[in-house]
């Protein structure tokens, strides 16, 4: 959290339990120094915890109530392309390939897996930047890149940042990778489910057999 969230949260904490009191204070008209204060004090306390335990459990994806705390919902599946200045033995860049992304967020954590025709990836430290003042929404993470080919390279790492765009149609992330190979490229793709979560390139092809819904930009159809 940074410091505007956890004032939101403090903020929020006690107007919840200042409600639940001022409300038992009026049904039951108590003393209001005493042991039932402190009862209904406690009680409060309890209504704030169990909102919060809610909000960052399932309710901060609910279009509406998100903006109280906000965290772009980002789970499910995209689709998009890829370009990589990577080239092969006679020196020839390959053209744009199919690309997908896979992302399970929760509200502290996140976590990215991408999959290619030959290759997967999965991330191991990932941070979502969020700043207002700047407009800047941005997913960031380092990852491992294994090969699904026999005779392929192994394990190597690298890093991505992508800018995320929303529009009325789409959720868009666009940006750039880089490899410890010395590679790098560009990634283009939308979200085209927020809940299915795949686990293999031959599933999403399977899954979204139309071409326009591989196109970056394009492919409202999907």
């Amino acid at each position: 959290m940074n410091q505007t969230e956890v004032k939101i949260f403090a903020t929020g904490s006690i107007i919840i339990g200042a409600i639940v009191w001022l409300i038992s204070f009026l049904l039951n008209s108590f003393e209001v120094l005493s042991l039932d204060s402190l009862k209904y004090i406690n009680l409060g306390a309890t209504a704030a915890g169990l909102f919060w335990f809610s909000y960052f459990k399932w309710s901060w994806k609910w279009d509406y109530i998100r903006k109280l705390l906000y965290r772009p919902n980002l789970n499910g599946t995209w689709l998009g392309e890829f370009e990589s200045d990577w080239t092969d033995d006679k020196g020839q860049v390959n053209p744009p390939k199919k690309f997908v992304l896979v992302i399970r967020q929760q509200w502290f954590t996140i976590s990215v897996r991408a999959f290619t025709n030959i290759q997967k990836t999965e991330s191991y430290v990932e941070t979502l930047m969020l700043d207002d003042s700047k407009g800047t929404k941005l997913l960031a993470y380092l990852f491992s890149e294994k090969r699904s080919r026999t005779g392929e390279h192994g394990s190597r790492q690298g890093a991505a940042e992508l800018d995320l765009v929303e529009t009325d149609i789409n959720k868009l992330f666009e940006g750039h990778f880089w490899t410890q190979a010395g590679t790098r490229g560009y990634i283009r793709v939308k979200q085209i489910s927020s809940s299915d979560h795949i686990d293999s390139f031959e599933q999403a092809e399977k899954m979204w057999a139309d071409s326009d819904c591989w196109e970056s930009i394009q492919g409202s159809k999907c």
